[in-house]
């Protein structure tokens, strides 16, 4: 006990500035990634606030009140608003009004230096920056949880640290009204060091789960990067293999059967040769586009090269995938594509293929598939075919 109490309360606001320094340019680095995190100038801002914060108030008393104040109540409240605008922005939520809170650093300020004027006691002064910073924490706290996913593991740190931030300022606006102090006190009670103590614990699991979260961001959008197809925004080729690999292996320990089509838009080069690339790129978005309102969540949809797509449909025979691909068939025959003053009928051909054996691959099912598209194309496009009864199609 005797060895704790050595600790110095200023050590410990030094300590809690060099964290804070660490983690600013920590953050900074964030920045210059090719990919930044949404939020991340906003984290990184609110960290840098946070430092010259607690380094105006570790000098408080060298200096007029008005200096504590402004620099370092002030300092800390800009921090947690920088900390929830860089969750408004991460959770895409941020609006131009919200800018507005800024703000609540010099009201706070202003209406401290108004009580100081008129005699109220400085823990009632404090009482208020402490409900201000328990406010924004709060605030903080509830976007850290909304719609995370159960991946998002630093979102989840920062809310429990968050918590741990709020009920740190409950207890001190609690403890602050039995205590005499003035804005040059040298506070040593046992009670505020413990709080303290527990204050840089949450500065270090604050800075350290946003720093997850940007990890975590990173790893999320390499990975679509890596996955999806960038004009479409569907799967990419490399996708559709990994994620039926998976679905493939399911299926040999059960009797899971999942059938697969292959889609070809009929006469795409002629599209890009009249009205060229541009519009070319806007009908393969809408073919994409279509073809993911007729899917179900489980079913998988990549585009497979060119003008060609593949649906991996799971838990369906052969029979349902065939009435699933002339029901898509129908729909995109029916439908122009409409482009400015352009209208233009598209038509797809549809070949189908199921899992047959339990050794079965994707490459096997492809093929069969593929078998069952150049049928449906030779005989005249605008129709479906499948592989287990290469003479029956369905005409348009």
């Amino acid at each position: 006990m005797h060895n704790f109490m050595l600790l110095d309360i200023d050590t410990i606001r030094l300590m809690n500035i060099l964290i804070g320094v660490v983690l600013t340019i920590a953050l900074s680095a964030s920045l210059r990634n090719r990919y930044a995190c949404p939020g991340v100038r906003f984290w990184f801002c609110a960290m840098l606030f946070f430092t010259l914060g607690s380094f105006f108030i570790l000098i408080k008393n060298m200096f007029p009140v008005w200096v504590g104040i402004w620099g370092g109540y002030g300092g800390l409240i800009l921090a947690y608003v920088y900390l929830w605008f860089g969750f408004r922005r991460y959770t895409k939520t941020l609006a131009k009004n919200d800018y507005f809170a800024v703000l609540l650093a010099p009201i706070t300020c202003l209406s401290v230096g108004w009580l100081y004027k008129s005699g109220v006691s400085f823990g009632k002064q404090l009482q208020v920056i402490l409900f201000v910073l328990a406010v924004l924490a709060v605030m903080s706290l509830t976007l850290a949880l909304k719609q995370r996913k159960p991946s998002e593991s630093g979102r989840l740190l920062c809310a429990w640290t968050l918590a741990l931030v709020v009920g740190t300022l409950v207890v001190r606006f609690i403890t602050i009204q039995q205590q005499d102090i003035t804005p040059y006190t040298k506070e040593t009670d046992f009670s505020y060091i413990v709080l303290m103590l527990v204050w840089s614990l949450s500065l270090l699991g604050l800075g350290s789960s946003i720093l997850l979260i940007t990890a975590q961001w990173l790893q999320q959008r390499l990975f679509i990067d890596a996955s999806q197809d960038a004009l479409t925004g569907i799967f990419n080729r490399h996708a559709l293999s990994e994620l039926t690999e998976t679905l493939a292996l399911t299926s040999q320990q059960t009797t899971q059967t999942w059938s697969l089509a292959m889609i070809d838009i009929d006469h795409f080069k002629i599209v890009n040769d009249s009205y060229g690339h541009p519009i070319g790129d806007e009908v393969l978005k809408w073919v994409a586009m279509t073809l993911k309102q007729s899917v179900r969540h489980k079913d998988i949809l990549a585009r497979y090269g060119g003008e060609e797509f593949v649906v991996v449909l799971p838990d369906t025979t052969l029979a349902q995938g065939c009435v699933w691909a002339e029901r898509v068939r129908k729909t995109i025959a029916k439908t122009p594509f409409q482009l400015e003053k352009h209208a233009i009928d598209i038509t797809v051909s549809i070949g189908l293929a199921s899992k047959v054996n339990a050794g079965d691959n994707l490459d096997d099912i492809i093929k069969h598939a593929d078998v069952a598209l150049y049928e449906a194309k030779h005989n005249g496009r605008n129709r479906i075919s499948w592989n287990d009864m290469p003479h029956a199609s369905t005409d348009s």
